[in-house]
């Protein structure tokens, strides 16, 4: 009897794949057990294509039904595989999940996978109709990301492999790898290909290393690469500006170790002069922003902490540090930590306190907190009774927002 009525099961798992080639859209087989499906992948000789999803997944749900329901979609799924969809959180969908946990990055993940129950290729978050299609049928023809990686591994380096690689990456979101192959390949060519269109798009978006020999012949050339590569100035402009502030960020950064207490900062003349050097070169829109960090690391460097004050004071004034009194704080610590000139921790004390007041007074629910600042600029003045006052408070609202946190997140599961 078991055996008659799994022969009638597959039979109608069989009538319900052959229904799969007419209509609108991908029909899926669900929460089907897995041994079925692998079966009639090897009775019809097919790859499986499964769904991973979360009943909570937003671009799961987006491609369920804006994409899945297409009609030039579901020909060429319902014509090429057996489909399937599990819910990775319920039912069959757990231990599918434990057991190909090592291909599913995020949700959704999809996956095809051939009669042996292993993976041939994946995809993975919201695909457009095209993209799906085109990725699915790579890895049917054995251009799969796997199969791409050991080409990859076998030292094939050709660029036309290398772009069909790479879109087999970016459809399995696996973008950290992306870079690595990319800039591998532009350190193998010299600068000047970067004129030539077909390899400037492949590596133009990834040149944000402004150490590079790439990113200093795009600031030198810049002109040049535009007239002849056609890009789009503005978009280029802002990577390369984006990646000079976060190089300047890195090095004047004041860091702290895990008791807040500021680490003293440290010499880097040759990365600053290379910055300066693309700064002054590149005539960027944050380039004032850029030289005013610069100025005041190399002021505390120095231990100029009146210039310090002043400097900070002037570039606060003319917006050169942006909108955001977060420089000025964290130079306060470190002047708290090592300046001896009580003067100048006096007029930090006074301009935090006024920051503070200007918060106190504001109506913004999420409000920045200035109390532990406070409380190590009083602490250095010897007014250790108000540093225990600030501490406190700074201990309670940072214990607040901690349960306002929590509270969130429970509130989100």
């Amino acid at each position: 009897m078991k055996k008659i009525g799994f022969i009638v099961q597959f039979l109608c798992l069989a009538l319900f794949s052959f229904g799969q080639s007419a209509g609108d859209g991908i029909r899926f087989i669900e929460g089907e057990k897995w041994e079925n499906v692998l079966k009639m992948a090897q009775e019809q000789d097919k790859y499986i294509f499964m769904d991973c999803y979360t009943s909570w997944c937003g671009p799961c749900k987006a491609l369920a039904k804006d994409i899945f329901t297409r009609k030039d979609v579901g020909d060429f799924f319902n014509a090429n595989f057996i489909n399937v969809k599990y819910d990775m959180e319920k039912g069959v969908g757990k231990d599918l999940y434990k057991q190909y946990k090592s291909n599913i990055i995020g949700f959704p993940t999809l996956l095809l996978i051939n009669k042996e129950g292993k993976v041939m290729h994946q995809m993975a978050g919201f695909q457009e109709a095209d993209v799906l299609i085109a990725g699915m049928k790579a890895g049917k023809e054995g251009k799969s990301l796997f199969a791409c990686r050991d080409r990859y591994e076998a030292g094939e380096r050709d660029l036309a492999f290398l772009k069909e690689y790479v879109a087999a990456l970016e459809g399995a979101f696996l973008k950290d790898d992306i870079e690595k192959i990319v800039l591998d390949y532009m350190n193998t060519i010299p600068v000047e290909k970067l004129q030539e269109k077909e390899i400037w798009d492949f590596v133009g978006a990834f040149i944000k290393n402004p150490y590079s020999p790439q990113f200093d012949y795009v600031i030198f050339n810049i002109d040049r690469l535009a007239h002849k590569v056609k890009f789009d100035r503005y978009n280029v402009e802002r990577q390369l500006s984006w990646a000079l502030e976060k190089a300047v960020d890195r090095v004047v950064e004041i860091k702290f170790d895990e008791n807040g207490v500021p680490l003293r900062l440290v010499a880097e003349q040759g990365k600053i002069d290379t910055l300066l050097r693309l700064i002054d070169r590149g005539n960027l829109k944050r380039a004032e922003t850029y030289r005013a960090k610069i100025k005041i690391y190399e002021l505390e460097l120095a231990q100029k902490w009146n210039e310090v004050y002043e400097s900070q004071m002037m570039y606060r004034d003319i917006k050169a540090l942006g909108y955001s009194d977060r420089d000025l704080d964290e130079t306060a610590r470190y002047l708290a930590a090592y300046c001896q000139d009580k003067g100048i921790i006096e007029k930090y004390l006074v301009l935090i306190e006024g920051l503070q007041k200007e918060e106190d007074k504001g109506s913004a629910k999420l409000k920045s907190n200035y109390y532990g600042t406070l409380s190590v600029l009083h602490a250095k003045l010897g007014n250790n009774a108000k540093a225990k006052e600030f501490k406190k408070m700074d201990e309670k609202i940072r214990a607040e927002k901690a349960k306002e946190f929590e509270s969130f997140l429970k509130k989100s599961e």
